[in-house]
């Protein structure tokens, strides 16, 4: 079915309820988003980067999670703007956005148990799966052409740990503040009974 200007329009103008709706479908699957936006969540903002699609684990069927996307996202933006397609990863399922060829949601089968951390409700693959992805990646070399990126992300997850271990070394250096009541008492002739009254 050819789209009309009308249609692509209305898509242009509610695009923003793409992500609402994706997410939204993957919250109710209780499926786990790994790679890219997995590791956005987890970094402080300047390690983050831009990403468009998503990367999705699923325990059951992950071609039946990519048509469900597929059938709420037309229904929503009423026109045939998304299709289901095999990716390349045997496997995994593919959602395409026919205006712009690209692909949106990546679907793949979850393989043993993955820990998460939960965000509004959706459940992200922790930094040390995303490592261990990488590791097995960099070792593959029919996976070179990703490979600057994996390193990239490997540096990011790291780059993050060490800002969060210098964030924790600042906490330990404050002291908390101690007021010697007693000493304040002889000056002020205010017995400590009486500093209870003033909230002290």
């Amino acid at each position: 079915m050819t789209l009309t200007l009308k249609q692509k329009e209305r898509f242009l103008k509610n695009k923003r309820n793409v992500k609402k709706i994706i997410l939204n479908e993957i919250r109710k699957d209780k499926a786990i988003i790994f790679g890219a936006r997995s590791v956005n969540k987890q970094v402080p903002k300047h390690l983050q980067v831009h990403t468009e699609d998503f990367d999705v684990l699923v325990k059951g069927n992950p071609k039946a999670l990519a048509k469900r996307i597929e059938r709420r996202l037309d229904k929503k933006f009423k026109g045939n703007f998304y299709e289901v397609r095999p990716a390349q990863h045997p496997g995994t399922s593919k959602l395409i956005n026919r205006l712009s060829g690209r692909g949106v949601v990546d679907t793949s089968k979850q393989e043993g148990k993955v820990s998460f951390v939960k965000r509004k409700g959706i459940r992200y693959a922790r930094l040390r799966f995303q490592e261990k992805k990488i590791k097995q990646s960099l070792a593959d070399p029919k996976s070179k052409f990703r490979h600057q990126k994996d390193r990239f992300t490997r540096d990011r997850i790291k780059l993050a740990r060490e800002h969060r271990e210098k964030l924790k070394r600042r906490k330990k250096k404050r002291k908390p503040l101690r007021t010697n009541f007693n000493n304040i008492s002889s000056i002020t002739g205010t017995s400590l009974r009486n500093f209870g009254r003033f909230g002290l």
